[in-house]
């Protein structure tokens, strides 16, 4: 499941019909914002799985619980505490203002709709992207914490807390040496946002090579669009 599929699972209507209303644009501009914003988001994740730190950020993030109700409506688009939660979401995710503002303008151009108001609109689209990793990954990740042990006051506090804390520390637990640890748990990570779970080596190979051939063929594709 693709992590841009996240707005088939809103209960009673859809993500782009929330979007458009909440924004006061079209559902085909709705459409093409999601459609380009998602994949990049899911985009980074998977760089950002790459790290041991940055599997277990994003592990421990997942276990704060409170993702799922961005599923529930378009109030996540325009609900302060919401937005909030999504900007530092979208940082997580991206990493810096720069990626989010580059984001926002290639959207912007795809969607035929102003940048500032896409800018607007990320924090709300990221906030889903997780709620729906959240809601995939809860079984498989599930499992892993379902064998750590009672930790005493080495305790995190939540059992993702302290399933990120043993892959920062490079520990196993249970039936799971370390590296088998970490394995799984991109495992995991890789179905609920759709990517294969190849390494570091494949995946800067991506980077060089295969996106920006795509993107190339994305631009030629679309001024012959433009041109007929």
């Amino acid at each position: 499941m693709q992590m841009h599929d996240a707005r088939r699972h809103v209960p009673g209507g859809s993500v782009v019909a929330d979007l458009a209303t909440a924004f006061g644009i079209t559902s085909a501009q709705a459409e093409a914002v999601i459609r380009t914003v998602m994949p990049e988001l899911a985009w980074h994740l998977q760089r950002n799985t790459l790290s041991r730190g940055g599997l277990a950020d994003l592990v421990e993030a997942l276990g704060s619980g409170h993702h799922a109700r961005y599923l529930d409506g378009g109030s996540v688009f325009r609900d302060a505490a919401a937005v909030a939660d999504g900007n530092a979401i979208l940082g997580h995710m991206l990493g810096s203002k720069e990626r989010s503002r580059a984001l926002a303008a290639l959207a912007a151009r795809r969607a035929g709709v102003s940048e500032d108001l896409v800018r607007s609109m990320l924090p709300g689209l990221a906030a889903i992207a997780m709620a729906g990793l959240a809601v995939r990954a809860k079984r498989g990740l599930g499992e892993m914490v379902s064998v750590i042990p009672p930790l005493g006051r080495w305790s995190c506090g939540s059992p993702y807390g302290d399933l990120a804390a043993i892959l920062r520390r490079r520990c196993g637990v249970g039936p799971y040496a370390s590296g088998r640890l970490r394995h799984m748990v991109r495992w995991v990570i890789a179905r609920a946002i759709g990517f294969q779970p190849r390494g570091a080596l494949r995946w800067y190979l991506d980077v060089m090579l295969t996106r920006p051939a795509l993107r190339s063929a994305r631009r030629v594709m679309g001024r012959m669009t433009r041109a007929r």
